[in-house]
């Protein structure tokens, strides 16, 4: 394993922009060539390269087995690249108001260095500066779109495309998470289907989440959320929170019965969903310092007013007034490999099968049983990619990976599987 900086060349506020970048390599005799290079999704997530990461990237890398080199970068902006531009709180401000104040104190100049324009440049830069050809991209999520930019704008930095959980269409923002949680709550109606005492209770699952959802919506919950070794913090439950913390149970590992039954038990005491915010406080420890760097790549990648039909004082790529990217229209010519997860409630696998069959070249790995963000979890799938890489991108055959179980399947499981071990009759 190597760390360094990279330095591309540019300065954002009149500060040099670092890259901290981490190799970990195949081999110990040296490093390899055409390295796979990983770019995170977000839009606006690091990579990961403090020590707890760098140690779970030191046991992917000898699980997954890839025969090249693993080349870790935080893109500019993020994580521990320099400089990190960020807004504090503006008092009084909310909504979009918050978001034009933020653009304002950062000036366009900021913005512009901080979009996915400059992120493509400095990939340019590091595997021109690597100088050992073209280079394996490894995109997940929002990163599937700086992937494939690359791929257009410079076709000789790029040997093979992994699309891992892919963004391919930067849907309006509400819109994209709208149909996301329709599919998450699609998914927990299915999960209570499954078990008998569920399906039975009254009043269902449905009338629960809609009677909750309006509830808490005429009537707030202010919960006190522990943050050991720092003070509680009071986070408020509407309709709308409700709605973003069932979306964000469905990552990780997801166990649909505890989330069903915490539903049913706020049902009399809301206080129970505290049990549910732990990604939320995750993804707000990070948010903050991200937050200009989300905005000037997602709003590069938006659509036109035009084209999204969104009134122009309600979008808030309005109130962030950056340089638009024109859209990848034509198929890339590089041998790709897609990877979703049938339980992506985000990226949703049927959306990259569809888009697999209009690019000739890209083949899809359906991986069972799992969400967003697959290969860094899933053994099967790493081992494909692995495959796909060691082949030089050629035909995989009709590659899949069988269905898992739930997590709370999986315990149930095992716990009648010990009960049976011990000479304990089990239900049918």
């Amino acid at each position: 394993m190597r760390c360094g900086q990279f330095m591309p060349g540019s300065r954002i506020g009149g500060q040099p922009v670092q890259l901290r970048i981490t190799r970990l390599q195949a081999h110990p005799e040296g490093p390899t060539r055409h390295p796979v290079i990983y770019i995170p999704g977000g839009p606006g997530d690091a990579a990961g390269q403090d020590v707890s990461a760098l140690q779970a990237w030191r046991r992917f890398q000898q699980a997954a087995a890839w025969p090249l080199d693993l080349v870790i970068v935080d893109p500019r902006g993020t994580g521990l690249s320099t400089p990190r531009p960020f807004c504090p709180t503006v008092r009084g401000s909310v909504g979009t108001s918050r978001l034009a104040e933020c653009f304002h104190r950062l000036g366009r100049g900021t913005a512009e260095r901080l979009g996915a324009r400059a992120q493509v440049a400095d990939l340019h830069r590091l595997i021109a500066t690597l100088g050992q050809g073209g280079a394996v991209l490894w995109a997940e999520s929002y990163g599937a779109l700086i992937a494939r930019r690359l791929a257009v704008q410079h076709p000789g930095d790029v040997r093979l495309l992994i699309l891992d959980s892919p963004v391919l269409h930067p849907l309006p923002e509400k819109q994209r998470q709208a149909a996301a949680s329709q599919r998450r709550r699609r998914q927990l109606l299915r999960a209570c289907s499954r078990e008998l005492s569920c399906r039975l209770a009254v009043p269902s699952l449905r009338a629960t989440i809609d009677a909750l959802r309006v509830w808490l919506q005429k009537h707030p919950a202010t919960i006190a959320i522990a943050q050991p070794p720092l003070s509680a913090r009071f986070v408020k439950i509407d309709g709308q929170m409700l709605r973003t913390l069932l979306l964000l149970s469905a990552y990780g590992h997801p166990d649909d019965m505890r989330v069903i039954r915490l539903l049913r038990r706020a049902a009399a005491q809301p206080a129970v969903l505290a049990a549910l915010t732990g990604p939320l406080m995750a993804l707000d420890r990070r948010s903050p310092r991200t937050a200009p760097v989300y905005w000037s790549t997602r709003c590069q990648f938006a659509q036109t007013r035009a084209d999204s039909g969104v009134p122009a004082k309600r979008a808030s790529c309005h109130q962030w007034p950056i340089s638009r990217l024109p859209p990848v229209r034509h198929a890339v010519a590089v041998p790709t490999l897609v990877v979703a997860g049938t339980r992506d409630v985000l990226t949703p696998a049927a959306a990259a099968a569809r888009a697999t069959l209009a690019h000739p070249g890209w083949q899809f790995l359906p991986v069972g049983g799992a969400g967003h963000g697959t290969i860094r979890r899933d053994r099967c799938a790493q081992r494909v990619a692995a495959r796909f890489i060691a082949h030089g991108g050629a035909w995989l055959g009709h590659a899949a990976c069988p269905s898992r179980t739930n997590a709370g399947d999986q315990a149930r499981h095992r716990a009648n599987e010990r009960r049976s071990n011990d000479g304990e009759r089990l239900p049918r």
